[in-house]
């Protein structure tokens, strides 16, 4: 019971003694807490603003992670500071290059397991940093010309526009040929021209012509979305910057001035004990 009360008078004089501390040094405290508060201010109104841009692709060609590797041939140019590097590869301007700081790619997919094989994963998010928004419009050209001039991603695209474009001829002889046997039966050639009774499913030939017309239709739209990038959404401009942010500059410029103002504090107190001390041993001699 005794030692529980000497808990909380040990305690109390702890907190007795910060308080006399505060209360002693109110004014530096408050002084170098402003001055903390301040020098964060500047800190934000003063340093490069970086703004976070996001844009959405798709693409038949590209898998994800061909896509974060030439994504990393641009981070490597920029860690670098190759402005020229980056110029000829992208195709972009100096002033666009040098306002760059970071390009992410990333699947929208929040759990990669909603989509089994990486070959399906067609839609990218690709997130950039940069320190001027004007730039935007040029380093958004400049990125969906990346990929689609990239060699391998030329001949992928060739082998399946070619590959298309045999299919839909292909329908469009059978439809055709269906079409031309729809008719002769109409005209009563075919008949004609057969020995003995034929019996025909006018339904089932109209039935076949929408099925490969649906068909047709369908590799048509891939012919036309055959390039290896299609822009779903381009960068937009945010009022905003990611970094720095005003409140986390000024929090941490009063927590170093805190900071600050606690070792003038302490070192104060070490002086003032050394000073106790040297006249204790004044007072014995």
């Amino acid at each position: 019971m005794a030692n529980g009360r000497n808990d909380e008078i040990d305690l109390l004089d702890l907190v007795l003694r910060a308080v006399r501390i505060i209360r002693d040094n109110f004014w530096m405290i408050l002084i170098f807490f402003v001055l903390g508060t301040a020098l964060g201010s500047m800190h934000y109104f003063s340093s490069v603003k970086v703004y976070e841009n996001k844009m959405i692709v798709s693409s038949e060609i590209m898998t994800e992670s061909y896509s974060k590797k030439l994504i990393d041939n641009i981070n490597h140019y920029l860690a670098e500071g190759n402005t020229k590097a980056l110029t000829s590869l992208l195709g972009i301007s100096a002033e666009t290059a040098s306002n760059v700081g970071v390009v992410r790619i990333e699947s929208p997919y929040s759990n990669e397991s909603e989509v089994a094989k990486e070959e399906d994963r067609k839609y990218f998010i690709i997130t950039v940093e940069v320190y001027n928004q004007d730039i935007l419009p040029d380093l958004q050209k400049g990125l969906i010309n990346y990929f689609e001039n990239n060699a391998y991603v030329k001949v992928r695209v060739n082998q399946k526009r070619t590959g298309y474009q045999e299919t839909i001829a292909r329908y469009d002889q059978e439809i055709k040929d269906l079409d031309g046997l729809k008719k002769r039966i109409y005209d009563g050639d075919f008949f004609n021209n057969t020995k003995g009774s034929v019996v025909f499913d006018l339904t089932s030939i109209n039935k076949e012509l929408v099925e490969l017309t649906i068909k047709r239709l369908e590799v048509k739209d891939k012919l036309e979305l055959v390039n290896s990038v299609q822009l779903l959404e381009g960068f937009t401009r945010f009022n905003n910057p990611v970094k720095p942010r005003l409140s986390v500059s000024i929090v941490a410029g009063s927590f170093v001035g805190l900071i600050f103002v606690s070792i003038l504090i302490a070192f104060k107190s070490i002086r003032k004990l050394l000073r106790m001390e040297e006249a204790a041993r004044e007072a014995k001699r």
